[in-house]
């Protein structure tokens, strides 16, 4: 049973006050007690409902479960923060249905008495963890839940880059770069590049490259438990960068080393009870369509 309750909330702000309104005034008269986060709602006028807003270091140490209200965007930027406390997170969607916000406002409610009474279905899903070293020495420590991206800059020229896996060489190419995707993200930029849809249940990581040079350059799948390695070559200097989750950015240099390995913890995803993955694949690709 959940007891405190974090709600997430876009960053554009006013969009989501409405629904965050609601959300506070359900859960206060489920007698539940309701926590702001402060990077997110800054500006919600919290005085009228005599409720905390905190930081979000300090947020994750006092809640047990978490409202994201958004899109899939926001609901990235919570997980990749959350994923250390173990606290179930639920997305309710703003716009139209998402990959990861899942619920919609017009059924919002129903689903919340569901989880209330236990009623509900909670998935793990894997996040990425990357390293950049160089000389040994760590300068960039993060983590992804949808993919980790080597893209060229602002140039013309393609980049040049080796990939290991498992200490094992894999390939060396030119190319705008390469996605290191999730499960969960292999519906994200990984589909627009050519990559394979994985069960987001899974354990494994999808290696696509984006726009290589070579026509035999295909999608690769490897284990979950793998360490992917890439090394650019002398040329890629002030050329590439590495971005989790299109929102954190890195720029590499030649003498610059990524290490992408699984997350050692996982996200809770909390869904209704009758989610079913593949209905939302059919949803969002319009497949199964009369011809």
């Amino acid at each position: 049973m959940f007891n405190k309750i974090g709600i997430f909330g876009k960053y554009s702000g006013i969009q989501s006050w409405d629904l965050i309104d609601k959300l506070i005034l359900y859960f206060q008269k489920k007698q539940k007690k309701v926590i702001l986060d402060q990077r997110s709602c800054a500006d919600f006028p919290i005085e009228r409902y005599g409720i905390e807003r905190l930081e979000r270091d300090a947020l994750m140490k006092e809640i047990d479960f978490a409202v994201v209200v958004g899109g899939d965007g926001t609901f990235l930027d919570v997980a990749r923060c959350i994923v250390d406390y173990n606290i179930p997170i639920l997305g309710v969607n703003l716009g139209r249905l998402g990959f990861l916000a899942d619920v919609s406002p017009d059924t919002m409610m129903v689903t919340l008495d569901e989880v209330l009474a236990d009623d509900y279905t909670c998935e793990e899903r894997t996040l990425l963890h990357v390293l950049i070293k160089k000389d040994g020495e760590t300068l960039f420590d993060e983590v992804a839940f949808n993919d980790v991206v080597l893209h060229k800059n602002d140039s013309p020229r393609m980049i040049e880059f080796e990939t290991f896996v498992d200490n094992r060489f894999l390939n060396s190419q030119r190319s705008d770069g390469l996605i290191i995707a999730t499960p969960t993200g292999s519906t994200a930029y990984s589909l627009s590049a050519g990559g394979p849809i994985v069960d987001p249940g899974l354990n494994a990581m999808t290696l696509v490259s984006i726009n290589p040079h070579t026509m035999s350059n295909r999608p690769v799948v490897v284990s979950g438990d793998s360490e992917i390695l890439i090394r650019p070559h002398d040329n890629c200097s002030g050329t590439a960068s590495i971005i989790c989750d299109g929102q954190v950015t890195f720029q590499i240099e030649a003498k610059h080393e990524t290490y992408v390995t699984r997350h050692p913890n996982f996200i809770k995803m909390v869904h209704p009870k009758n989610h079913d993955h593949y209905e939302l694949l059919r949803a969002k690709l319009n497949w199964g369509q009369k011809l």
